[in-house]
Parts: structure tokens; C-alpha cells; sequence
């Protein structure tokens, strides 16, 4: 932060009224040495004065923020306080590679944000269905921010798949914290989110990645379900395979980014739809795991993210305003 320059302190005044051996100088009365001491004081209460103001702060300017209310609270039409999802609080140290056995699978889509990521999120929309989106943080940007903020409002998650996208496993233990790190910050300044699912690039996990992750507020989720649709097979190919793998509580991986993705897109529709014919739910990873959101009042705006607290899920986390 940016600080206005300091006044360099007043230098103490010479003592010019003494002559040598301590008597007094010839030619100052006492009179002169009390004005002269006057004189001294007010001159170092203005330089007092100059030297507040420069650093930016005034007694009255100071006095009035204290007295300032803090940012009113957003609010619906009919009065009632809105809140906005933050993040999530997950549990348990084990990586997950599937759920609960019962008739409800989860998705994830890796590598984004990407060109195709977008079209995701709509197909997700017009299908009913919702996601959760792992993300590599040196692709997110402010631009990425109205993305982001779209996914948080179709109820879809964001989570971490790293910073860069390296295998954890062959790195030490301060990058691999550095790299989750990274991807939290880069989430969460663009979105206002902070993420507490994390996906290691390649399924690349061992029982370090998952301490640290652990350490970070992260749970490492894993997949069972694997179309490989990244090697680009085919629509009925990639639909086929998830279809004969999925099982109660499955966790599928594809992904949305790395690479096009046209294929991927165009499987998913068909999948989602035979997926609830054979009598499965479509759920986030946190209703399948049992972890909980986190939200908090909405200062000013909301992002469109906006809830009353009677819309929040149930066992939503309420956290204080910021």
C-alpha cells in the first residue's frame, strides 16, 4: 500500500541563548527567550499537524469515519437480508473416489476455464444438471470473473485442480502447498469463492498431497467413472462408456478444458438423460459428501447471487459479514 511521504521532524533549535560556560547571552532578555519559546512550541505543533496530515490521516476525518455506519447490508424488494455463497467447508483426510451407494452420481469437468466452458455451463442449465468445475488457477483472470460468478448462480462448484497442472507426486512438499495455494487465491480474487474440493492433476495423489490439501481446507476427490474423453473417442463413444461404468455413487470425471471439447459437450446431454432414466439424482459433490456451503451477507451487492435466508440450503453455514 501506497503511503504519502513522512515530514522529517522538526531538528531541535540550537541553543543560541547560552553563551559559553552556560551564562546567559549579552543582549537576550527574558522577555525575548519566552517569546522565542512560544514561538518554539507552535512551530512544532503546526509540524505535528503536517506530519498527520501526510500520512494521510486528519483528526477529523478520523473521528468522522469512526462515527460512520459500516456498508448497509443488500437486501430483497420486500426487506428481507440476502446472502451469498463464499465457499464450502469439507471433512475427513481420505481422498474420495466415489460416494455413498445410493441411486446419485456426481460430475466433474477438469482443466478450465476454457473456450468451451461456457457452452458447459448452458448445457448443464438447459439439462437441469449441475457440475463441479476444477480449475487451473494460471488460466483465471478478471475476465473469467462474469464465467465464474454465472457457474456459482446455476448452483454448479468450483474446485481446485491446481495452479499449473503438474503431478503432485514428483514435486516436494512446499510446491505442491504452493501450487493448491496459488489456485485457492486465483479462485477466490476472481470470484469471490473460496474452493474445498481439489482435484490432483492425473489422479496423481499419495498420502503428502492429500495431508496438504487436508491442511489447506481442501478434500481430494478422485473419480471412478472415466470416459477418457480428453483422447477425443467420439460422442457415442465417450456416452457408452459412462453409461457402462456409473454405479450408485459414482463420481465421473470429463473434462471442459485442455483442449476441444466439442465432443464431451455433445455426450452429455444423452448421458444425463439415461443417467435419470435408469433412476439416478444429479447432485453436487458437497450434498454427496455431506459437507456443507458457506454464506454471508451480501455488502452492497450481491453479484446476483443473492438469497433470503429462507433459500439457503439446509445445513447451510451463515457466516458474518465481512
Amino acid at each position: 500500500m501506497y503511503l504519502a511521504g513522512q515530514v522529517p521532524p522538526e531538528s531541535p533549535p540550537s541553543d543560541r541563548s547560552r553563551a559559553p560556560g552556560g551564562s546567559r547571552a549579552p543582549g537576550v532578555h527574558s522577555g525575548s527567550s519566552r517569546a522565542l519559546l512560544s514561538a518554539v512550541a507552535t512551530l512544532a505543533a503546526l509540524s505535528l499537524a503536517v506530519a498527520i496530515v501526510g500520512h494521510g490521516h486528519s483528526l477529523d476525518t478520523d473521528a468522522a469515519r469512526a462515527a460512520s455506519p459500516p456498508p448497509a447490508a443488500a437486501r430483497s424488494a420486500d426487506g428481507a437480508l440476502l446472502y451469498r455463497v463464499v465457499g464450502c467447508r469439507s471433512t475427513g483426510a481420505l481422498a474420495h473416489r466415489e460416494g455413498p451407494r445410493r441411486m446419485e452420481v456426481a460430475i466433474g469437468f477438469d482443466d478450465g476455464p476454457w473456450t468451451d466452458t461456457p457452452a458447459f455451463v448452458t448445457m448443464l442449465q438447459r439439462n437441469h444438471a449441475i457440475a463441479t468445475f476444477f480449475m487451473i488457477g494460471r488460466q483465471l483472470s478478471a475476465a473469467q470473473r462474469p464465467l465464474l460468478l454465472r457457474e456459482l448462480r446455476a448452483g454448479d462448484l468450483l474446485g481446485d485442480h491446481t495452479y499449473s497442472h503438474p503431478d503432485l507426486t514428483r514435486i516436494g512438499p512446499a510446491a505442491v502447498r504452493a501450487q493448491l495455494h496459488q489456485a485457492i487465491d486465483a479462485i477466490r480474487a476472481d470470484s469471490g469463492y473460496t474452493p474445498c474440493l481439489f482435484r490432483p492433476p492425473y489422479g496423481a495423489d499419495d498420502a503428502s498431497v492429500s495431508r496438504i490439501a487436508r491442511s489447506l481446507g481442501l478434500s481430494t476427490v478422485l473419480w471412478n467413472v472415466d470416459p477418457a474423453d480428453y483422447t477425443q473417442p467420439g460422442t457415442g463413444a465417450i456416452e457408452q462408456r459412462v453409461l457402462a461404468q456409473v454405479r450408485p455413487g459414482s463420481i465421473i470425471i470429463s473434462h471442459d478444458g485442455g483442449g476441444p471439447r466439442g465432443q464431451t459437450l455433445a455426450a452429455y446431454p444423452g448421458i444425463i438423460r439415461k443417467l435419470r432414466a435408469r433412476g439416478y439424482r444429479i447432485v453436487t459433490m458437497l450434498e454427496m459428501f455431506g459437507y456443507r456451503p458457506v454464506y454471508e451477507p451480501c455488502i452492497k451487492l450481491c453479484d446476483g447471487l443473492g438469497l433470503a435466508r429462507l433459500q439457503l440450503p439446509r445445513g447451510a453455514i451463515i457466516a458474518p459479514a465481512p
